[in-house]
């Protein structure tokens, strides 16, 4: 059953796919012989409409270019694109039909024009015939003006010369380095002395203090002990920081009274520093 479609399905966005990947100028066929949005997937029913028929696809050529964005190259698109056929003439369709409709009125007269032209020797109207449009014309012009002018230069030239490197030891082109340049300091002449000028008196170093004997640091409180030179059953203890009197005499096992008496230089037993010597009778512990 034939059935004619209303609006053409060429320029017709509500016919087209929404994903661009997909084709434009596919479209599926029903059962009743109506073009409608395309199957996205390789399916039986769809149809080509890039040359201006119904031409049918088979599911390889559905895969390769109908359904993905390769369908820019594709031969049938690259036609539909140069010079779609007249969106005015309706296309009557029919399931495994792929024969453009045309109106009933113009029938005879298509026909009498193909024979006038087969009779000529001319070749009759085809299905798909396209014009050329200005911008392939002036693309085809600015192609043909390159490949001219890339000839010419070539003859011109004689050639085309390609530098070639010579290569290092490990097969890489070597680089001459470019030595640097020295830039030796320029030494001024040092200043003439003034005979009138009268001599800077030296400085005179100031004394060095004399460093304050500390004792040593120790854990072991015997190391700081030593006999008295001249006095028997007598030590003299170096205080360490941290030391006082009474942990003194304590540690030792000696008297706090004792080791005051053989000491009356200190007055105040708090204010004893490190460093200071103090008097002890011999040690107990």
């Amino acid at each position: 059953m034939d059935a004619e479609i209303d609006r053409p399905p060429l320029i017709d966005p509500e016919l087209r796919s929404p994903d661009p990947a997909t084709c434009p100028f596919l479209r599926a066929i029903d059962d009743e012989g109506r073009l409608g949005l395309p199957v996205e997937a390789v399916d039986p029913r769809n149809r080509c409409l890039a040359t201006g028929t119904v031409d049918l696809l088979d599911a390889a050529q559905q895969q390769r270019a109908c359904l993905i964005s390769a369908h820019v190259s594709c031969a049938r698109y690259l036609s539909g694109v140069a010079g779609p056929a007249d969106p005015g003439v309706g296309i009557n369709v029919a399931v495994g039909d792929t024969r453009p409709a045309v109106a009933t009125d113009d029938a005879d007269r298509v026909d009498s024009a193909d024979g006038a032209a087969a009779a000529a020797g001319s070749q009759p109207r085809g299905r798909g015939a396209r014009t050329l449009t200005p911008a392939v014309i002036a693309a085809t012009v600015f192609l043909v003006a390159s490949a001219s002018a890339a000839i010419a230069f070539v003859a011109v030239r004689g050639g085309i010369e390609l530098p070639i490197a010579s290569p290092g030891p490990s097969g890489i082109a070597a680089v001459s380095p470019t030595p640097a340049t020295t830039v030796e300091p320029t030494l001024s002449s040092p200043p003439s002395a003034d005979p009138t000028a009268s001599p800077t008196p030296a400085s005179t170093p100031a004394p060095t203090p004399t460093p304050v004997a500390t004792p040593r640091p120790t854990s072991d409180r015997y190391a700081l002990l030593e006999p008295c030179p001249s006095t028997p059953n007598c030590y003299t203890y170096t205080v360490r920081t941290g030391d006082n009197l009474q942990s003194i005499a304590s540690f030792f096992g000696v008297p706090y009274e004792t080791v005051l008496r053989m000491n009356p230089q200190i007055s105040d037993p708090t204010t004893i520093q490190p460093g200071d010597p103090i008097t002890l009778p011999p040690p107990t512990r």
